[in-house]
């Protein structure tokens, strides 16, 4: 039995389930993963941040400290009352002002020099006089010039120290130091209106460097301490803080606090706090990626574990349904046997629920199915014998059509011409004449064109001796086509109405040719004669009578029996319904002709491969392409 061509294709029910399952189970994880890896963190980002904050807050506030310490320091003048004598003492020699000299410097150098390791020069500035102490063997850069310089004068008229940004001077060599200054005056005990000289301390950032090295970022952070014109105070000297810095847009932070800023197309969060006594900012930077790296190796981990999981769901999945659905596999098995054709399969009913229910059916719709084809099988019976009926019918109308007096007239031919002594065309005739007969023995069979061309030419042969000159024909079909396989008694109805209907009723004498033609997907079988032709109204019925003959069927055969002008041409219509059958309602005759201009009855059939439609073993014969017949004398010898 021929498998249905729909059945097996596509994927498996069971490889569905699978598929489906592990499919869900798949994006359940990416869910989770990826849900669990956002929310943690974000949660984790948000702390980092704030901790962030706490921890620069903790920095500004000791640089602040700091700072106010160096504040402080610059105060300790006036907890010295001997230096503040000698600032308030207006009078100059020589001498005291060189033992002037040496008690201020003796000063700076015991009380701030030596105590603090980050204090590199301090400088006591009158309007005549300057007293230094340094550890460089460089002085300031405005040693010489520091009444004209901007810090100098503010510092003159302001309440509260001068904080001198970060600058760059020489200190121990040619390589300038970032230093910073603080500067603040120094007031009469006594007149606190009188100025008595400004104090100035230059430093280098060791001491905020120890207070924020102390600082622990995560992995590539950056730590900053910058004025406002991004002056770096200080820097953990990490590889991004060169280029870094110069992108983060400090203009933005209106306050302390964490941002959110994309340089280079990567995100980076910063974090900022400002200082209370000096215009620096500590600034910390942290990159997205780094902060969620971890995160990133644990959503990762995470997955491969939740795949492992899934695959081992799978594997354990396959074997609980490969189990589960034992018994619908059964049925499917079962289902593959039906269709090649045995009935006799049942399923074994063991459980009551679904897949029960689906068994007990599957019995019961192939016991239907077997009742079914019992009874079409007799109805089958019952068809066959009928058309067995029908065909022995057939074939006794087809032997009925040899009329008697063709048979007479047939005989009495070959009587005159063994009377003539004409004894190879009478064998010749004889031999035609039961050719033919064979032919119309052979009336339900399939046989190759060649056959048929052999009983046309056979009956063509015999009417040709019996109207002597009056009738020629020509038979030129392409022998490509003699092994192409047709319905017995095919042509030769179509050649006898020729003779018959257009022939004997026309004075002079008569032509008949049959030909072939073809085209890329059909060839044409053409039968011409040069008769009496058919009028328009006989020649629409007619054609009406064809198509109609190829719609219906035995209950309809009354629809068939054509009228009275049209009884005699049964056996095209007969021809025509044959080849539809056969073939398809695409194919079949058609007919043209016109009063006493001939006519032309065109058979169309496909282009099938040689021999494809072969359904019977049938005589083969060679015929000639062009056939004028035999002359017989139809007088005394």
């Amino acid at each position: 039995m021929k498998k249905n061509p729909f059945l097996y294709k596509g994927i498996s029910f069971k490889k569905k389930l699978l598929i489906m399952i592990s499919a869900l189970l798949l994006a359940i994880i990416i869910v989770i993963s990826f849900s669990g890896y956002n929310l943690y963190s974000k949660n984790f980002t948000q702390q980092t941040i704030n901790q962030t904050q706490q921890i620069i807050d903790q920095v500004a506030l000791n640089v602040d400290t700091y700072l106010d310490e160096l504040f402080r320091l610059t105060m300790s003048p006036y907890y010295n009352d001997d230096i503040m004598q000698e600032l308030e003492d207006e009078y100059i020699t020589s001498g005291s002002s060189l033992e002037r000299k040496r008690n201020i410097e003796n000063f700076l150098s015991s009380v701030m020099i030596l105590p603090r390791s980050e204090i590199l020069r301090v400088y006591i500035l009158t309007g005549n006089n300057l007293y230094a102490y340094t550890r460089t063997p460089y002085d300031m850069n405005d040693y010489d010039s520091y009444k004209e310089t901007d810090w100098y004068n503010e510092a003159l008229i302001s309440a509260s120290p001068v904080f001198v940004p970060i600058h760059s001077e020489k200190v121990y060599g040619e390589t300038p130091t970032q230093i910073f200054s603080i500067a603040r005056r120094i007031r009469s005990k006594e007149d606190n209106a009188k100025v008595l000289a400004v104090i100035k301390v230059d430093a280098n950032y060791s001491g905020i460097k120890s207070i924020c090295d102390q600082v622990s970022l995560k992995e590539n952070g950056s730590l900053f301490i910058v004025d406002q014109n991004k002056n770096v105070v200080y820097s953990n000297n990490n590889a991004l803080s060169a280029t870094l810095l110069s992108e983060i847009d400090l203009a933005s932070f209106t306050s302390d606090g964490n941002y959110t800023q994309t340089i280079d197309s990567q995100d980076y969060i910063l974090n900022t706090a400002s200082l209370k006594t000096t215009d620096l900012t500590v600034i910390a930077v942290n990159s997205y990626l780094d902060l969620t790296k971890t995160n990133r190796s644990i959503r990762n981990m995470t997955i491969l574990l939740a795949s492992l999981c899934l695959v081992i769901a799978v594997v354990i999945l396959f074997f609980m349904i490969q189990e589960f659905l034992k018994p619908l596999f059964s049925i499917i098995t079962l289902m593959k046997q039906v269709q090649d054709g045995d009935l006799k399969v049942r399923v074994a009913i063991k459980n009551h629920d679904e897949i029960g229910y689906l068994a007990s059916s599957f019995n019961r719709m192939i016991q239907r199915i077997t009742e079914i084809l019992d009874r079409n099988t007799q109805l089958v019976k019952e068809v066959y014998e009928s058309r067995y009926l029908q065909k022995e019918a057939q074939y006794n109308i087809l032997c009925s059509q040899i009329k008697p007096h063709f048979l007479y007239n047939t005989l009495n031919t070959i009587s005159l011409l063994i009377k003539c002594k004409s004894y190879e065309q009478a064998i010749f005739s004889i031999e035609k004449f039961s050719y033919f007969l064979r032919g119309i023995i052979n009336a339900d069979k399939n046989i190759l064109l060649s056959t048929e061309l052999s009983i046309v030419d056979s009956y063509l042969g015999i009417q040709k001796a019996r109207y002597d000159d009056h009738l020629t024909y020509e038979i030129a079909v392409d022998p490509a086509f003699h092994d192409y396989s047709i319905p017995a008694l095919t042509l030769q109805p179509i050649v006898e109405n020729a003779i018959i209907h257009g022939c004997e009723v026309k004075r002079g004498g008569s032509k008949i040719k049959l030909y072939s033609t073809k085209d890329d997907h059909t060839f044409s079988l053409h039968v011409t004669d040069n008769g009496a032709g058919i009028n328009e109204e006989v020649l629409d019925r007619l054609n009406r009578e064809l198509a109609l003959g190829a719609l219906t069927d035995t209950a309809n055969e009354s629809a068939l029996t054509p009228s009275t002008t049209l009884s005699e041409s049964i056996g095209l219509i007969n021809v025509n319904k044959r080849i539809k059958l056969k073939f398809g309602e695409a194919y079949g005759l058609s007919i043209q002709s016109g009063v006493q201009k001939g006519t032309h009855v065109t058979l169309l059939l496909p282009l099938l491969p040689v021999g494809s439609a072969v359904g019977n073993d049938s005589d083969a014969a060679i015929i000639d392409i062009q056939r004028e017949g035999l002359h017989v004398q139809d007088t005394d010898c």
